[in-house]
C-alpha cells in the first residue's frame, strides 16, 4: 500500500529549518526500528515522502526522525500523526507543524526489562505553539494558540520540561520585582527622613524668631554679641580657608618643579647621548676618510704581473705544505687562472683602476695561467687512476669497483628521510672525473635510515 507523508520543520525563532528527515518504522523480524523513507526540507521547511508498505511482520509503529550519526541515539521529531486513508489504496499521514527543539531535546529512556540502551532515543521536536506569557504582579497567564496543525498529545516529559521552563523564569521574575520593590521603598524612606529633618529645621527657625520677637529690650546687646561671632566666624573660615588654597598652591608648585627638574635630567641625559653619538661619527667619518685615501692611492698603484703570479703560486707551494703538515690524503691538482692585463710595449702589469676608467692607455688583454704539481716533489711516477662515479651503487659495489681501479674506500653515512632510498650513495670526495695515484683513498657517503 502506498503512502504519503508530509509535514513541515521550523526552528524555534520560528524561521524554516534545513536538512534531512528520515520515516523509521519497528520491524517485527529484526525487533528494531529501520528506514523507511528519506527526504530533504525545502526552502520553507516542508518535507514529502513516499513509501511502499506492504504487508508483513510489522507493528504500525511509525516515527518521523532527523537523520543522525551512526552509533547516536536517535533524534524523534514526531511519533503518530494524523492517517486518512483515501480511494485507491492510498495512505495520507500528517505530522503537521513541528518545531525542533535543538540541543534542548528531552531524553527517552526505559531500562526496565525487557528494554536497554539500545531502546534510548531523543524527543528533537514537538509540536508548533505559540505561547504569550502575560505577568501581572507575580502571576502568570499562557494563552496557547495552536498554528496549521491538528491537535496532538505530548509526551509528559515533554510538558515537565516546559512547566519546569516557565516556573524558572517565574521565579526570576518575580525575585526582579522583590529587588525592585526594596529599591523603591529604600528610597521612600529616605525621602521621608529628609522630610523630617527638613520640619524639625524650619520649627528651630520659627522658635528662634518668637525668642527675638519676646524680648524686645535686651535683643540690642545679644544681637551684637551675635553679630560679633558671626563676623569672627565668617573671619576664621576665610583664614582657614586661605590657608588651604595656599597649601594647595604650595603643593602644586612644588610638584610642577619635581616635573621640570626631571625633564632636565632627560633632556641632559639625552644631550649626553647626542655628543656620544656625535664622537662615534666622527671616528666613523675619520676611518672612512682613511679608507677613500687608501682606495685613490690604490687607484694610481700599478702591480707587476710576474710578482702577482709568483707571489700566487708561492701560497699554492704553502697550502700543499699545509695539507702535507696535517696529515690530509689530498694533494692540490691544476690551478687555472684567468687575468686582465694591460699591455704596454714589452711590459704588462695589472691595471689600476684609474687606467680601466680611461681605457685608452695600452692594451687590455686576457692572460690564462695553469699551475701544474711539481712532479719533482715526491709525486709517484706510476699511471693515475681515474676516480669513477659511485652514485646510487650499493656499499658492496661501491667497494668491489673501487678495489677492481686499486682504490681505497672510506665509507660514511648520512640519515634521511623515509622517502628516499636507504644504502645508496649520494656524495664522494674527490668527485668523478678525478685523477688519484693507485692505492688512494675516496669517501663516500651512503644513506641509512
Amino acid at each position: 500500500m502506498q503512502w504519503s507523508i508530509s509535514g513541515s520543520v521550523f526552528e524555534a525563532d520560528g524561521k524554516a529549518a534545513s536538512g534531512q528527515v528520515e520515516l523509521q518504522l519497528y520491524d517485527m523480524a529484526r525487533q528494531l526500528w529501520r528506514s523507511a523513507a528519506k527526504g530533504s526540507l525545502n526552502a520553507k521547511g516542508d518535507f514529502a515522502l513516499k513509501v511502499d508498505l506492504s504487508e508483513g511482520a510489522m507493528l504500525p509503529a511509525l516515527r518521523l526522525c532527523e537523520t543522525s550519526k551512526a552509533k547516536e541515539p536517535a533524534r524523534v521529531l514526531a511519533e503518530g500523526g494524523l492517517i486518512k486513508v483515501e480511494p485507491g489504496k492510498l495512505v495520507r499521514l500528517s505530522y503537521g507543524d513541528i518545531e525542533r527543539l535543538g540541543d534542548n531535546a528531552v531524553p527517552r529512556s526505559e531500562r526496565d526489562s525487557p528494554f536497554t540502551a539500545a531502546d534510548d532515543y531523543l524527543l528533537a521536536g514537538m509540536p508548533r505553539e505559540v505561547v504569550k506569557l502575560t505577568l501581572q504582579m507575580a502571576s502568570l497567564r499562557i494563552n496557547p494558540q495552536v498554528v496549521r496543525a491538528q491537535p496532538q498529545v505530548q509526551p509528559a516529559s515533554i510538558q515537565l520540561k516546559a512547566q519546569a521552563d516557565l516556573s524558572k523564569q517565574l521565579e526570576v521574575q518575580s525575585l526582579e520585582l522583590n529587588q525592585k520593590a526594596q529599591v523603591i521603598n529604600t528610597l521612600e524612606r529616605d525621602k521621608q527622613n529628609t522630610g523630617n529633618e527638613l520640619k524639625q529645621a524650619q520649627l528651630k527657625i520659627q522658635t528662634l524668631e518668637k525668642q527675638l520677637q519676646s524680648k524686645p529690650a535686651a535683643a540690642g546687646n545679644e544681637q551684637i554679641e551675635l553679630a560679633t561671632n558671626q563676623i569672627k566666624l565668617q573671619l576664621n573660615e576665610q583664614i582657614l580657608r586661605q590657608s588651604t588654597e595656599f597649601e594647595l598652591s604650595t603643593a602644586t608648585l612644588q610638584r610642577n618643579l619635581n616635573q621640570k627638574n626631571l625633564e632636565i635630567a632627560q633632556v641632559s641625559e639625552r644631550l649626553e647621548q647626542l655628543s656620544k653619538q656625535r664622537s662615534e661619527a666622527a671616528e666613523e667619518a675619520a676611518r672612512a676618510r682613511e679608507e677613500s685615501e687608501r682606495l685613490k692611492e690604490q687607484m694610481h698603484t700599478q702591480v707587476d704581473a710576474g710578482e702577482l703570479y709568483s707571489n700566487i703560486a708561492r701560497q699554492l707551494q704553502q697550502a700543499q705544505s699545509k695539507l702535507n703538515e696535517d696529515g690530509v690524503p689530498y694533494r692540490l691538482g691544476k690551478v687555472s687562472l684567468n687575468l686582465k692585463t694591460l699591455v704596454n710595449g714589452n711590459s704588462m702589469t695589472l691595471p689600476t683602476l684609474a687606467e680601466i676608467d680611461k681605457g685608452n692607455s695600452g692594451i687590455f688583454t686576457d692572460v690564462a695561467l695553469e699551475y701544474l704539481p711539481d712532479s719533482s716533489t715526491g709525486q709517484s711516477s706510476e699511471p693515475m687512476v681515474t676516480v669513477p662515479d659511485f652514485s646510487d651503487l650499493t656499499e658492496t659495489l661501491a667497494r668491489r669497483l673501487a678495489g677492481d681501479l686499486g682504490l681505497q674506500l672510506e665509507a660514511a653515512y648520512q640519515s634521511v628521510g623515509k622517502n628516499q632510498s636507504i644504502g645508496q650513495a649520494i656524495r664522494q670526495i674527490p668527485a668523478k672525473g678525478s685523477t688519484l695515484p693507485p692505492g688512494e683513498s675516496v669517501l663516500v657517503v651512503f644513506t641509512q635510515a
